[in-house]
């Protein structure tokens, strides 16, 4: 695919946020990459410097986009941007943080989309692409409040697939499974939540074992993933994308399995019982 006019990448200081930002301008689009703090993105700019397109950095912070406004010739919205707190049981988890989750991974989203819609429409062949989390799909203890709002944003996609297809606008879902970036690193697959410190849901929360040999095996360098998402921007297919081995086979497992038979194998890994 080789590009014209201007992306738009939210999250872009790091990990796969600046490698789509990246792959977008090697294939000729100007890409303007989001990030909340400037000196986080350190060096982007300069590594677009012989691409085909360019890069620009602008200051946007999710909570609080203020009279942040897209650029009228924008093709692309990538909503890759996205917050990740503590794991915490839902009663222990304060207002405060659910509200600090949401502001980011769900009211943010909406209002940038929403801004964006207009200038996509006027493109004629705009593209929004959302980055989720296969872990939306899985209901893990500790991990709800993360999982509530990416569950939220497969809501959006679904709804916004439907109401912008007249307006020639696709709308794409691709959500991780298994990418190495600095989320994956202090996840919960790679440490013991923090529900291990509240007595009464310590035996639970000691159940949490890393990653799995097999599935850390699938795990894909940002780089590659980002090549895989960029792929799939012009390319006709279903809302769910996978840009990873983990996610596509975890998108399969979707299809064959039902709500209640993920919830059994989690009752049994995690030594509980339904009430």
């Amino acid at each position: 695919m080789q590009g014209q006019g201007t992306a738009l990448v939210t999250g872009a200081s790091r990990g796969l946020g600046r490698a789509i930002s990246l792959e977008l301008a090697r294939r000729g689009y100007d890409v303007i990459a989001c990030v909340r703090d400037l000196a986080s993105a350190n060096g982007l700019v300069e590594q677009a410097e012989h691409l085909s397109g360019t890069i620009r950095l602008q200051k946007l912070d999710m909570a609080a986009l203020g009279e942040f406004r897209v650029p009228d010739n924008l093709r692309i919205l990538i909503n890759n941007a996205g917050y990740r707190g503590p794991y915490l049981p839902i009663e222990e988890t304060s207002m405060d943080e659910w509200r600090r989750t949401f502001e980011t991974n769900f009211f943010g989203l909406i209002d940038l989309t929403r801004r964006a819609i207009p200038a996509l429409r006027n493109a004629g062949d705009g593209i929004i692409c959302n980055i989720g989390s296969m872990g939306a799909y899985m209901p893990m203890p500790f991990y709800t409040t993360y999982r509530a709002s990416k569950l939220a944003l497969t809501a959006i996609s679904e709804g916004l697939r439907i109401e912008l297809a007249p307006f020639g606008i696709r709308v794409i879902e691709i959500p991780i499974g298994g990418v190495d970036t600095d989320m994956l690193r202090t996840s919960i697959a790679n440490r013991p939540p923090e529900a291990i410190d509240y007595e009464r849901y310590r035996p639970m929360a000691e159940q949490h074992a890393a990653m799995p040999a097999q599935i850390r095996s699938r795990v894909i360098s940002a780089d590659d993933a980002a090549r895989n998402v960029v792929d799939q921007l012009e390319v006709a297919g279903p809302l769910k994308r996978a840009c990873d081995p983990n996610a596509q086979i975890q998108l399969a497992e979707l299809s064959t399995s039902t709500e209640e038979s993920r919830a059994q194998a989690l009752f049994a890994r995690f030594g509980a019982a339904p009430a």
